[in-house]
């Protein structure tokens, strides 16, 4: 398996969980199309839901608002 990237482990708001650029605003909110990438996205880069959830909660509701609201129902 590969290691997660460096940046992954930050937990910082304002680092992209998927390609650790800064994000210098509030994403919009995400549609449930995209949502369902973004988690297919973020399994194969070796998160799981529950990190998702857990210690990247802050960073998902701040980046793609609704998306953590999406993983809790789906």
């Amino acid at each position: 398996m590969i290691p997660k990237a460096e940046w992954l482990e930050t937990g910082d708001k304002n680092t992209c969980l998927c390609c650790g650029q800064r994000v210098l605003r509030q994403g919009n909110p995400i549609t449930p199309e995209r949502a369902a990438r973004a988690l297919l996205l973020f399994n194969a880069l070796g998160l799981t839901r529950e990190e998702l959830l857990g210690k990247h909660r802050e960073q998902l509701d701040y980046q793609s608002p609704g998306f953590a609201a999406w993983l809790e129902e789906h």
